[in-house]
């Protein structure tokens, strides 16, 4: 039975309630703004806001155990004998890894385990560096990521998206050239978080809902930083009463970016090939005499008789979660670490980026020795450029590096290595790439601006 048929059977009452029920609460969840102590964010940030808080007391203990725990299993696993693979194939396949995976984990843990106890030298235990990465911000995102990765289905497994999709397909096939569901996962990193949304994109690629081409254009030009880091980093670098102009950068250069970056190397050498384990699922197309919102609902009311059952959803969402905490955050938070180490305790920054100064002079930004090597560290980490902004007295100068950090978008601390990790076939070199011709795009784009606002 083909797909046209499939999604032509009349609609039963409990198809409505499995597509409205659980579609409004993932709406509700993810992509609904409100007000939380005077900032905008979501159900599901103050969810994470409310974690950490009851969890304080216990999360550098929490996070040291992760990490140590990663390490460890890692180690075992990798190098263990050889029935491992076949007796525990599951667990095996989620320590197994890489030399280079198997380094950061397993340094991760050591690092950790040092700051947790206090023992070893200040650039490893300080609180610029190791407490900074293993403890501190680790703590945000495991409260973050932990629930978005069990509620998510709510949004993604239950017709919402086909719904929304298929209603906003004209508008994004025709500027951006990808399917409307795309313009999903860009709600829920504008007023989210972005690797909540790079965490979308890989399940709609690997349930064969975007094509390699345009899961890659996704994860790398709408993953966007959402409302609040914006404010945030307003505030850290100093200039919070410019977030509204920094926000307004940040969506223009974002369109412009998402228009030019598809269009050249290496995204347009990417097929419109789909994950091979499930082949082709998307069918946003309309049928000739039903309205565009019928076809959206059938194709949500489908979509919604055939989601998985709560059983399958939970062993999914946990199975996701193990995968992020076990073995995407020590590796992540390692490079965060070096990267934070580096730039405090040593001049490779500042030599690296010398030859940026006189481009930076000629687009008239202020203090560009101490600017330049914000320009490049975003790669590492998303949060760096933006305290290297604050530590500069000039209002120029902060914006345009608090725009870098939320404009570049892929930094390996965390987005490049959620989608480093999972089927999209995007490479490390192919990352830095975009990451460059994000960064050519933006710097220009916001010291015009800054200069015009200023």
């Amino acid at each position: 039975m083909n797909y046209t048929h499939q999604v032509s059977i009349k609609p039963e009452r409990n198809d409505y309630l499995r597509f409205i029920i659980p579609s409004l609460i993932g709406a509700f969840l993810f992509l609904f703004p409100v007000s939380d102590g005077g900032s905008t964010t979501i159900p599901i940030g103050i969810l994470a806001d409310r974690l950490r808080a009851t969890a304080s007391s216990y999360l550098a203990h929490g996070t040291t155990a992760v990490f140590v725990s990663a390490a460890l299993l890692t180690a075992f696993f990798t190098f263990g004998p050889g029935w491992l693979k076949e007796r525990l194939a599951g667990v095996h396949t989620l320590f197994a890894t890489t030399p280079t995976w198997f380094i950061l984990r397993f340094l991760g843990g050591i690092f950790a385990l040092m700051t947790f106890l206090g023992i070893g030298p200040d650039w490893v235990i300080g609180a610029d560096t190791g407490r900074t990465a293993y403890i501190d911000l680790a703590g945000i995102i495991f409260c973050i990521l932990g629930p978005a990765c069990l509620l998510m289905p709510f949004l993604t497994d239950f017709g919402f998206l086909e719904f929304s999709g298929t209603l906003m397909r004209r508008f994004f096939q025709g500027t951006f050239n990808l399917p409307g569901r795309a313009a999903i996962d860009t709600l829920a990193s504008w007023v989210g978080a972005s690797s909540v949304a790079v965490l979308m994109t890989v399940r709609q690629y690997e349930s064969g809902f975007y094509s390699a081409r345009e899961a890659s254009v996704i994860t790398t030009n709408f993953s966007v930083v959402s409302i609040p880091f914006v404010v945030l980093t307003a505030r850290v670098a100093g200039i919070p009463e410019l977030f509204v102009h920094l926000y307004a950068a940040m969506v223009g250069i974002g369109i412009i970016c998402a228009v030019v970056t598809p269009r050249i190397p290496p995204l347009s050498r990417l097929p419109d090939t789909y994950h091979e384990p499930v082949g082709r699922q998307i069918h946003e197309a309309v049928e000739e005499n039903v309205s565009s919102f019928r076809w959206a609902l059938d194709q949500g009311l489908y979509r919604a008789r055939n989601a998985p059952a709560p059983r399958r959803l939970i062993g999914g969402g946990l199975k996701a979660v193990a995968d992020l905490f076990f073995t995407m955050m020590p590796a992540a938070m390692t490079i965060e670490f070096l990267c934070l180490v580096v730039y405090h305790h040593t001049p490779f920054f500042q030599y690296l980026t010398a030859p940026l100064i006189p481009i930076l002079e000629i687009l008239g930004v202020p203090q560009a020795g101490a600017a330049a090597p914000g320009i490049v560290i975003g790669l590492l980490d998303q949060f760096v450029p933006a305290l290297i902004a604050a530590g500069i007295d000039d209002r120029i100068t902060s914006f345009v590096l608090a725009g870098l950090s939320v404009t570049q978008l892929i930094f390996f601390a965390e987005t490049a290595v959620l989608i480093l990790r999972s089927a999209i076939p995007l490479n490390a070199l192919q990352l830095i790439t975009i990451f460059g011709l994000r960064t050519v795009i933006a710097l220009p784009i916001l010291a015009l601006t800054a200069h015009f606002v200023l």
